[in-house]
């Protein structure tokens, strides 16, 4: 935990988490009983210091103004004294000196520096540079700007966003965008910043942007001077594929910009020839259940290493999705048909280029919801029978309440709702990615094979009843999508007939 360096001038022995590291005293115009407690901060400014007009004492001794200044560079964070009527008496001389910024009062002391540098300089420039460097969309993962009363101006309309607490005062929600309790409940957010100010060892820095990787390539950091953090920054840049620093109080902010991967892919899946010779770039084709295919189209196939290849007939397309979980690492992927594109214009394949701008500002691309006439639960027991659509629909279930259950009323939900997100296609980022894979095939496969193993779905040469698992599955996403929150971008589809 932080606890600050001061030089203290005050009475009390009760110092909260702070190191005393000298006693400082001045003797100046309060002394010869001249009362210059200015109207505002312009009056400062025309004031000015004569030598011999103020001194300042440190354990007793007489020193210059700029030898205090050189201990504030460093041996101390802080000058804090404990008396309102001091600070107010000593605010114009300590004003003129320029020592300001590094005089402070007991309770701000207490309120304002308990886990990071204080400086009302320190809180405005930061907001600045947010903006000059078209940060607009960054997350105070901190609550610095709640810590530094920035609640108080929700005329800024600003995108930031935040991590706190609004229980105690809900006028924080005027100056975020967004604003949540802990980092986890943005863990499907991008932004095109965190801002990291609490005072951190190297090795809690290294957490939080492990715990944060997904949210943002850019971090804002506040290093204190001669800080450990400051010294593992410049002896660790080469980590980072680009810092930035900007002089502040005692510190600096820098700009961390991340080293991330740049591909993105949106692939095609088939189980036929797709018959697609020019493909937009950055998309790929990948074939499902090759490792049961007649014919080999010279696409890539979802059959080589982890792989449940030999499950396409059952769950369709899903075989090449868990491929591609466990053998790429695209920043940004997307997962299409060869018969089902998405578009912006209604001609055109989306390009990846639009893709990666629309997930700027979204979490994830998808068709839009389809509305029926019946429930869910009905279509499937009118498209496959009673007996064993209605055992497909509850060995999944089951599944689903033994290794999902927060899911289980969603998955009930969505069985009986009249709209779902139809044909498992969708573009998102890794991280939302990751997790709604790692999700679905916690219990998919495992019920896939009890439904094999009990019924004679393996030995059926109809398409509608072999294909139930798959179609139960590809409504899995909605499931998902509820009871996540994410920002949805519905799209538009190409269906491309005859192929």
């Amino acid at each position: 935990m932080y606890k600050p360096k001061i030089l203290w001038r005050g009475r009390s022995n009760h110092l909260p988490n702070a190191q005393v590291v000298g006693e400082i005293s001045f003797r100046g115009a309060a002394e010869r009983g001249e009362f210059i407690i200015p109207a505002n901060v312009a009056a400062a400014d025309d004031y000015k210091i004569n030598n011999g007009d103020f001194q300042i004492f440190l354990d007793g001794k007489e020193i210059s103004v700029d030898a205090l200044k050189n201990i504030l560079d460093g041996a101390a964070d802080y000058i804090v004294i404990e008396s309102h009527d001091e600070f107010l008496l000593r605010f114009r001389e300590l004003y003129a000196l320029g020592l300001i910024d590094r005089v402070i009062t007991l309770p701000t002391l207490c309120n304002y520096a308990t886990n990071n540098f204080f400086s009302l300089n320190n809180a405005v420039q930061i907001f600045n540079l947010i903006h000059a460097l078209k940060l607009e969309r960054t997350l105070d993962v901190d609550g610095f700007f709640a810590k530094n009363d920035y609640y108080m101006f929700p005329e800024f309309n600003s995108k930031i966003a935040g991590v706190a607490e609004v229980e105690s005062y809900p006028a924080l929600r005027n100056f975020y965008v967004e604003i949540y309790p802990s980092l986890a409940e943005f863990r499907y957010k991008f932004f095109d910043a965190l801002l990291l100010t609490d005072e951190r060892t190297p090795e809690e820095f290294i957490d939080a942007l492990i715990e944060a990787d997904a949210l943002a390539e850019n971090i804002l950091t506040f290093a204190r001077k001669n800080s450990a953090l400051e010294k593992f920054l410049a002896a660790n840049e080469n980590a980072f594929e680009k810092i930035s620093s900007f002089p502040a109080v005692n510190g600096q902010w820098l700009l961390l910009k991340k080293f991330v991967r740049a591909d993105s892919k949106i692939y095609v899946v088939t189980h036929k020839d797709a018959k697609l010779d020019a493909l937009p770039e950055g998309y790929e084709i990948i074939h499902a259940g090759h490792a049961q295919a007649k014919i080999d189209f010279g696409y890539i196939g979802d059959d080589t290493g982890d792989n449940i290849s030999r499950l396409n007939l059952y769950l369709n397309e899903i075989t090449a999705l868990y491929w591609l979980w466990k053998h790429t690492r695209h920043k940004l992927i997307g997962f299409v048909h060869y018969r089902r594109f998405f578009t912006s214009d209604g001609e055109n394949f989306l390009s990846l280029e639009a893709a990666e701008e629309i997930l700027r500002e979204n979490d994830i691309i998808v068709n839009d919801c389809k509305f029926g006439y019946i429930a869910l639960y009905d279509w499937k027991i009118m498209q496959s029978g009673r007996e064993l659509s209605e055992h497909v629909m509850n060995t999944i279930r089951k599944y689903i309440a033994a290794r999902q259950p927060d899911y289980l009323a969603a998955y009930d939900r969505v069985n009986n709702s009249f709209g779902v997100f139809c044909y498992e296609i969708f573009i998102t980022r890794r991280k939302i990615f990751d997790d709604y894979c790692a999700w679905l095939f916690s219990f998919i496969i495992d019920a896939t094979e009890e439904i094999l193993a009990t019924t004679n779905l393996a030995s059926s040469d109809d398409p509608r009843e072999y294909r139930i698992i798959g179609s139960v599955a590809e409504h899995l996403l909605t499931v998902w999508l509820i009871k996540n929150r994410l920002k949805i971008k519905i799209l538009p589809i190409i269906f491309r007939d005859n192929v």
